[in-house]
């Protein structure tokens, strides 16, 4: 096939797309849909996922091989053929120019709607053409072998937190033990079928039908009706509420150890603004895994880094609670956010919940790193990786670096935690400067102290 004219028609097809600009949210979905028609829908990379979903032989691999050489040299004629079909649209358009858009765009849609009903039927072939070689334990894996594939090439389709997460993907990256796989097995077979009804569903939804797509072009209607937005958005809730609820089933399902780590794992992969690990977060995790700090220092840096985590899981359920409600809303403002401007209104501006919240969690670390250096040196502050971003820059050269992790004492012998002001006249605070405080009975804060330093609240 000759390049330049697939270009050719690549480019008259997406007078189509391009077309569609004014299109809502849903007529963009769709038309992602029509942009497959130029791929096939199976890759010879996706012979591993037949070949493990089926327990295929080596009889069998090299039968289905032979089948996906077939599916794509089918597939490249029809879209060859689809292809000069369109280059001849353009010859006539060329020649003769329509009086309108409508009837520029009539030809080249009806020509890539035909060619996806072949394509469908092409990809659609080549499951059937599997399923004629297996036997029947292996016609038994059929459901969920379906059910893999479909999830594996749809699951980016989600467009909020949590909808794209594949919990298959969390147990094959997450470090389990070893009877961990058989303890979770009933309910990953329950997660594949309950999502799996549930994607089908809302790529329904999102595709629409395409006759009627192509119809909507033509006459220049972009516009949806409420009810067919938030069926769409309810159907993507459900995706990505079935995400969330089965992280919960499957980690309580596990030891605890597991069950923490498939949490943690699969919740920083839905909601990875949420649950990445913070700057706070990190250098307190380096503090605390430095062996060369003294006891006292160290048994400190524990407890404060304890304390933080306490706080910051309140603050991520926050955070996580309101994404999950605000999230659908992003989603109904965008869809009809095209048709409002189309009729000369403005879209209604959201206000993000979750801003105030995550200006609260920066506060919160900020607070947490000041208790760090006060608890270590300027110089073993300065050690840990990241650091120089919490010093001010006349602070961040030393004279004489002393050996990192002493506790700071004062005149009795107390253990410090916080920084006092500089003294009018005086020079910059050094380690001498600080004041003393007597760990109160959680091992910090300050019971009489003018400045609150508990790691249980305040800012």
């Amino acid at each position: 096939m000759n390049p330049k004219n697939t270009l050719r028609a690549l480019a008259l097809a997406s007078i189509s797309i391009v077309s569609a600009g004014s299109l809502s949210q849903q007529s963009h979905g769709q038309m992602e849909f029509m942009a497959e028609a130029m791929h096939p829908e199976f890759f010879s990379r996706d012979l591993v996922v037949f070949s493990e979903g089926l327990n295929l032989d080596d009889t069998q691999e090299v039968i289905v091989e032979a089948m996906f050489d077939s599916y794509s040299d089918d597939f490249d004629l029809g879209w060859a053929a689809t292809t000069e079909r369109l280059n001849t649209v353009a010859d006539e358009l060329k020649e003769k120019k329509p009086d309108n858009e409508q009837d520029t765009l009539k030809p080249v849609l009806e020509t890539l709607g035909a060619w996806l009903e072949e394509k469908r039927a092409l990809d659609q072939g080549l499951l059937e053409n599997v399923k004629t070689i297996l036997v029947s334990e292996q016609l038994e894996l059929w459901p969920s072998f379906e059910q893999r594939l479909y999830r594996e090439k749809h699951i980016n389709r989600g467009r909020m937190s949590g909808e794209s997460t594949d919990l298959f993907q969390i147990v094959r990256d997450t470090n389990l033990s070893g009877t961990a796989d058989s303890m979770i097995s009933p309910q990953l077979e329950e997660y594949a079928v309950a999502l799996n009804i549930a994607m089908r569903k809302r790529d329904a939804i999102l595709r629409g039908n395409p006759k009627k797509l192509f119809d909507n072009i033509l006459s220049g209607d972009s516009s949806q009706s409420p009810e067919h937005v938030e069926a769409l958005v309810k159907s993507r809730i459900n995706v990505r509420d079935i995400n969330d609820r089965y992280i919960e089933v499957i980690s309580s399902s596990l030891n605890a150890q597991d069950g923490n780590d498939f949490r943690t794992r699969a919740l920083n992969r839905g909601y990875p603004r949420i649950f990445r690990k913070t700057p706070a977060q990190r250098i307190l995790r380096q503090a605390a895994e430095n062996e060369e700090y003294e006891p006292e220092i160290h048994a400190l840096i524990i407890q404060l880094e304890t304390a933080y985590l306490g706080e910051l899981l309140i603050l991520n359920y926050d955070l996580l609670t309101l994404t999950r409600k605000h999230d659908p809303e992003i989603q109904r403002n965008r869809s009809l956010a095209g048709q409002v401007r189309k009729t000369g209104g403005t879209p209604a501006r959201l206000e993000d919940p979750t801003r105030s919240v995550y200006k609260d969690r920066e506060a919160v670390g900020k607070r947490y790193i000041e208790m760090l250096r006060d608890i270590l040196s300027p110089e073993a502050f300065l050690e840990l990786d990241g650091s120089r971003r919490w010093v001010p820059r006349e602070e961040q050269s030393y004279e004489n670096l002393s050996k990192p992790g002493k506790a700071p004492s004062g005149p009795t012998g107390e253990l410090r935690l916080q920084q006092a002001p500089n003294k009018p006249g005086g020079k910059s605070k050094g380690k001498d400067d600080r004041p003393t405080i007597k760990p109160d009975g959680s091992g910090f804060g300050n019971s009489k102290g003018d400045r609150g330093s508990g790691l249980s609240g305040g800012s």
